[in-house]
């Protein structure tokens, strides 16, 4: 049974469950993409912190926001970091995987996305924009898997194996 819009605003549960804080940017080929991908997180109870571009004809560093959003993640002023992409998306999900404590997929398919969340706790996706301005069902749904599928405990250890190696390679 699928709720409608209103029904999902101002209710008990809504009010009393914490916003999860997302950051999120785009290119400026993927600006109205992100725009309407901002308005269905704002309805998912979400803190968004667009990191740009603000507008459709401001040119801004996909790797300085990539940058930024990657140092608010390893920081946890962000929990989760959102890109969409029409270009350079392998680039980004490498750049945000070298920052500590941030596990970044690109947005592939499905599988890969629960299975990000569920065995490595990823924390950032990137979305390729496959030329899509107005029809974004599809980034809502691959975003909404993202964000709604949990990470299984029992792979805490292989994480903590990974924190291990990133604190040997800072020493080094």
């Amino acid at each position: 049974m699928s709720l409608q819009l209103k029904e999902q605003v101002n209710t008990p549960e809504s009010r009393n469950k914490k916003a999860l804080k997302i950051g999120i940017f785009s290119d400026r080929d993927s600006f109205f993409f992100k725009e309407k991908v901002g308005i269905y997180l704002d309805t998912k109870w979400t803190s968004l912190y667009d990191l740009g571009p603000s507008r459709i004809e401001q040119h801004k560093d996909i790797f300085k926001m990539a940058f930024k959003l990657g140092q608010a993640l390893e920081a946890g002023k962000l929990e989760f970091g959102i890109v969409l992409l029409k270009n350079n998306y392998a680039v980004i999900t490498v750049l945000l995987n070298k920052f500590k404590n941030v596990r970044a997929v690109l947005a592939e398919n499905d599988e890969i996305i629960v299975n990000s969340r569920k065995e490595f706790n990823a924390n950032a996706i990137v979305v390729k924009n496959k030329d899509v301005t107005i029809d974004t069902k599809n980034c809502e749904r691959e975003i909404n898997i993202f964000l709604s599928t949990g990470f299984k405990e029992q792979n805490q250890a292989m994480l903590d194996c990974i924190a291990k190696a990133e604190k040997i390679n800072v020493q080094m």
